[in-house]
């Protein structure tokens, strides 16, 4: 019984750890990855991804706010999909990204939750029995989305590529592919006009893909859905790998013969949120070419 005195006041604390403080601790990354093709110069891409948005959070504004701010010297900004939970995420969304600033763009993919509604205690379901429960989304939200990061000089990619002059007569291959997740991915269709041999970035919001898209043999791929997992346990990684229906995909791997950036995302489903060992963040990525 003494016990008991020290374990449920230590189960408390831990619950409202992974609840209120690890999901809002955010944090910025950088890493640094090599690629085979020359660059003009070193490319320096901010990557986003998995907002879930619903409303304007201070923690979430307050971020973008810090964001905005730095002097990243960024080339891009990739989103990769999951902007919102909810119709009134679409203004909170934009208005965050708005803040940060690229010489070349910011691209975005969609991702289910763009295309989904889901019940918090449907996911928790979904991850022990697999079983997918969910609604659609009006397509006026989906519309209104892509609508107001039009206004925010922001391109969503459905399954189709775009060439990007990088300076000094060289350019790059972006592919972006839309959510592989509800099954409205087209690779075949993405890659149909990719001919170059200069550099290739994909942009998808699962790493599901990963397998498919070395077949095109691209240099860099950008994912999130993963949340890499949400809890993991030092020495053991996310406890999601124990899940046998889990994807094995989870973190960035380079297994695939290209640099996969999978992003641990910056929110959750309300209700599924729980965060330990496993800070959201935003990721700066920096892309050195071939001498």
């Amino acid at each position: 019984m003494e016990a008991f005195k020290f374990i449920l006041p230590a189960l408390a604390l831990l619950f409202v750890w992974v609840q209120w403080i690890e999901p809002h601790w955010l944090r910025f990354r950088k890493v640094t990855v090599h690629v085979k093709k020359p660059l003009p110069r070193p490319l320096r891409i901010l990557h986003l991804s998995d907002l879930h948005t619903t409303k304007h959070h201070f923690h979430l504004d307050a971020f973008f706010n810090r964001l905005g701010a730095m002097d990243l010297n960024l080339d891009f900004v990739f989103v990769t999909g999951d902007l919102i939970d909810a119709e009134s995420g679409i203004a909170p969304c934009v208005a965050n990204l708005k803040k940060i600033q690229s010489r070349l763009g910011t691209y975005v993919v969609l991702g289910n939750h763009d295309y989904r509604n889901y019940h918090s205690l449907r996911v928790w379901r979904h991850l022990f029995t697999k079983t997918d429960s969910y609604t659609f989304r009006a397509e006026s939200q989906r519309n209104r989305l892509k609508e107001q990061l039009s206004k925010a000089s922001a391109k969503v990619l459905f399954n189709e590529s775009l060439r990007i002059a990088l300076g000094n007569g060289k350019e790059m291959t972006l592919v972006g592919l839309d959510d592989p997740v509800s099954r409205r991915a087209n690779i075949p269709r993405a890659f149909s006009d990719v001919r170059s041999a200069n550099l290739s970035i994909a942009l998808t919001h699962s790493p599901v893909t990963f397998p498919t898209l070395a077949e095109h043999k691209i240099d860099l791929a950008f994912a999130g859905h993963t949340h890499g997992g949400q809890i993991r346990v030092p020495g053991m990684g996310p406890l999601a790998r124990l899940l046998s229906h889990v994807s094995p995909i989870i973190d960035s791997t380079a297994e695939f013969g290209f640099h996969g950036v999978v992003s641990r995302g910056m929110g959750a489903k309300a209700g599924v949120r729980m965060r330990l060992f496993c800070r959201p963040e935003a990721v700066l990525v920096q892309v050195e070419g071939a001498p």
